[in-house]
């Protein structure tokens, strides 16, 4: 399978060609090219030999691959980037977050389905192990409330508050479902790294805690007890998506329908919409 890398100034773009390069049970995947506007972290790639060129443009790897990996950390180049190749039915991965925008998730979804191209993607914090188990382990309790905090990064070159803020949400999402009625956000400073959000899910709520420090945690409260994990091994996300990407191509089936990638997009409009505007927004799937 000849794959294109698009997007190399993330660090998923190393990790992704590292494992393809050197794990044996990827001696099938070849990665023929990458693209970027980062020339630094092109040449990282090209003289490691992880990658034999750098392109000149996104597309310029059209018809000459089986799937791309679109690791980009701006999320509208998402979309810029996936776009030509998935309405030439070509599967592609797309990392967090998805899109910024809910229109061009939108069109990227709606292309991806009218051609038959496989869409898989988003956050790698739906992989960790602590957060599938608090699943397993709430699922035959009754949740009455939960607290999910994560880092994020207001400031920076890659739309601001979405950049990093998709990683909390697929947490949540991991651990409670996305049944979610409305959320009310506060954020005191925009240039502070700080949020604080409390998500209705009718019957309970889950108080969301976007934090100036890189740990990830979950607690779920239940009738029956308090159940919290934090994860302290990272090592095996990259790997885990990776592998989804690989058995979606290889199976033909998506890990999920096409409109469940545009949801972490519109709930985090909703917690933006919700702080800038100080009011309660309702979830509209």
């Amino acid at each position: 399978m000849k794959i294109a890398i698009l997007g190399t100034e993330n660090s998923h773009a190393y990790a992704f060609a590292k494992l393809i390069k050197t794990n044996p049970k990827y001696q099938d995947v070849e990665i023929v090219g990458v693209y970027g506007y980062d020339d630094v972290a092109n040449q990282k790639l090209t003289y490691e030999g992880l990658a034999p060129y750098s392109a000149k443009s996104p597309d310029e790897f059209l018809g000459k691959v089986d799937g791309i990996l679109v690791t980009a950390r701006h999320g509208d180049h998402h979309h810029e980037y996936a776009l030509p190749y998935v309405k030439a039915g070509i599967p592609a991965f797309i990392d967090k977050p998805f899109t910024v925008d809910l229109d061009k998730a939108d069109e990227l979804l709606q292309e991806a389905e009218k051609n038959g191209a496989l869409i898989c993607g988003g956050s790698s914090l739906k992989f960790a192990n602590e957060f599938i188990e608090l699943k397993q382990t709430i699922a035959d309790k009754t949740v009455v409330g939960g607290y999910v905090a994560a880092p994020i990064n207001m400031v920076n070159d890659y739309a601001g508050f979405y950049f990093y803020s998709q990683h909390l949400i697929e947490i949540l999402f991991t651990v409670f479902g996305k049944d979610i009625k409305s959320v009310r956000a506060v954020c005191p400073d925009t240039e502070k790294n700080r949020i604080s959000v409390i998500v209705n899910y009718g019957a309970f709520d889950v108080t969301l805690q976007y934090i100036d420090s890189y740990h990830y945690t979950a607690t779920a409260c239940t009738k029956e007890g308090i159940f919290s994990v934090s994860p302290t091994d990272t090592s095996y996300w990259y790997k885990r998506e990776l592998d989804e990407y690989l058995d979606m191509v290889k199976n033909h089936r998506m890990p999920h329908d096409y409109a469940e990638y545009k949801k972490p997009v519109t709930l985090l409009h909703c917690i933006e919409e919700s702080y800038l505007l100080k009011k309660e927004i309702e979830v509209v799937w």
